[in-house]
């Protein structure tokens, strides 16, 4: 990215009442929106006078003058319509020229950071694709896909659900006019970006029927397209139902779901490159490894838990903790529960004690005044390893210990705000290892 131009995209953002740093994941979306456009302003399009207002609109994005790119192209857009006064007159190569000119404008637009240009870009998008329309009738439905996307970040980049629920329904509508056997990439294309926006909004308001129908959208999209015929779209409708099926297989304890899941991130995982995108195969092996660690636990199976292990082993191993902290405990507190899990199976005691230490160093960072609930998890999950150990070792100062530190967790979460759902866990799960505590001291 040109400093100047990343300067001129946030320039909205930093401009808004007590603004805060833009987070890594929308700068990032941003250089995709830059690069994007770049790379087809870069593309010869039309004859010489449209080209070269194009090459101009070009120097100025990367120069950050987004206002010069859009008058350079407003020009050439004029240029392309000439003398016309009715357009629908036009050879079907010039409407082209004129709504693709009209698309490049909305993503100009679009490279601001405020939810008016997103909307601008999204009215830009829709009059492009009309603009189009017969003329080319895949370009037309791919600029209405871009406007639905449009619609869709305003929920992603500023919050709130409204862009999301615009979005869905104008991509319900889109889905009308297509069908998987005869326009598979297409059709997956609307599918994946209903399912995402779907997700958004569940992720907004806690709507959990919205995961469902996302992971619908994800299983129709799939059924007809074929990875070499759209190989990005195809691994991104996969990653996304392998992360939804992990998540509903989870919460309704649905192993055939899980199962499913397991099977997209590891038909995902056999071909891609893990140097093509670091961080979504890393995602992809995090997701399949929850996966393996749930149905492990359910099913005592040392084999699936030890390839959990292994596998979030390899993302904790690519993880900064200076720069992801939080992310990074995560990922130690879940290597504590899969050893946790496996030394049920294992008689020596050193599993356990290993679970113990991968606790006490998340511990470090799920600290008190950084995230009071997470601490509140991950001392009972450390606390049950301790009591398990004691069970194991018939050590019953380590078994006192270990309710003392439930005690613990329990007090952290009750002090901390919207901790009652905590609370209530942790007083059940006290009560469990209390039980067990009483019997071994008692013995």
């Amino acid at each position: 990215m040109p400093p100047a131009a990343l300067a001129a995209m946030i320039a909205d953002w930093l401009r808004r009442p007590d603004p805060t740093s833009p987070e890594e994941a929308l700068l990032d979306r941003k250089a995709v929106d830059f690069l994007a456009l770049t790379d087809r302003l870069a593309l010869p399009l039309g004859e010489e006078d449209i080209r070269r207002l194009r090459a101009t609109a070009l120097a100025a994005l990367v120069a950050g003058r987004l206002a010069d790119a859009d008058k350079a192209l407003a020009q050439a857009e004029l240029q392309a319509i000439g003398k016309a006064t009715d357009l629908s007159t036009l050879p079907a190569e010039r409407r082209l020229l004129i709504g693709e000119n009209r698309a490049d404008r909305a993503a100009v637009s679009f490279l601001r950071t405020t939810a008016t240009s997103y909307r601008e870009a999204a009215s830009r998008y829709g009059e492009a694709s009309a603009l189009i329309g017969l003329a080319a009738i895949e370009r037309s439905r791919a600029t209405a896909l871009d406007q639905a996307v449009a619609l869709a970040r305003i929920s992603t980049d500023f919050g709130g659900r409204d862009g999301y629920d615009t979005a869905i329904a104008a991509l319900r509508r889109l889905l009308e006019g297509l069908d998987g056997l005869t326009d598979a990439v297409a059709y997956a294309g609307v599918q994946d970006a209903l399912a995402a926006a779907l997700e958004g909004v569940a992720t907004v308001s806690g709507e959990a029927k919205r995961l469902n129908e996302a992971l619908t959208h994800c299983r129709a999209g799939l059924e007809d397209l074929r990875r070499e015929a759209a190989p990005a779209l195809w691994r991104s409708l996969k990653l996304r139902f392998g992360r939804l099926a992990v998540t509903l297989g989870v919460a309704r304890k649905d192993d055939e779901l899980l199962e499913e899941a397991i099977a997209a991130h590891a038909n995902v995982l056999s071909v891609w490159d893990r140097g093509d995108d670091e961080s979504r195969w890393l995602e992809a092996e995090h997701m399949i490894s929850r996966a393996r660690a749930t149905l492990g636990r359910r099913r005592s199976d040392l084999s699936l838990l030890e390839r959990a292990f292994n596998g979030i082993n390899r993302v904790a191993a690519a993880t900064d903790r200076a720069r992801e902290p939080l992310r990074w405990a995560e990922l130690q507190d879940q290597m504590g529960g899969v050893l946790s899990a496996m030394g049920e199976r294992y008689s020596e005691p050193v599993v356990l004690e290993e679970a113990i230490a991968y606790y006490a160093t998340a511990l470090e960072e799920r600290r008190v005044d950084r995230a009071p609930l997470l601490r509140a998890r991950t001392l009972a999950n450390q606390a049950e390893a301790m009591l398990q150990l004691a069970r194991r070792t018939k050590d019953k100062d380590l078994a006192q210990q270990a309710l003392a530190q439930l005690m613990t967790a329990m007090d952290t979460a009750r002090t901390s705000p919207d901790g009652g759902p905590t609370t209530a866990e942790l007083q059940q799960r006290l009560v469990a290892a209390g039980a067990v505590a009483t019997q071994l001291i008692g013995s």
